[in-house]
């Protein structure tokens, strides 16, 4: 299958990469959502006890810059 070649790739403004990491737990009588973000390969990792909670701190970090 021939590829034809890119077009000159339009400008894309500095972003930041997030690695998001979500998984269930079990707890007594139920199964909670825990959730972790890294900013970048190397970032510190943050952890949540919520979906919740995680989305409120991305949400707070793309405000902050």
């Amino acid at each position: 299958m021939d590829h034809e070649p890119l077009a000159s790739t339009p400008s894309v403004p500095d972003g930041r990469v997030y690695v998001l990491r979500i998984w269930e737990e079990p707890s007594v009588g139920s199964v909670g959502w825990r959730a972790s973000v890294r900013e970048g390969p190397r970032g510190e990792r943050s952890y949540f006890a919520s979906i919740d909670e995680c989305l409120e701190y991305l949400y707070t970090e793309f405000l902050r810059r």
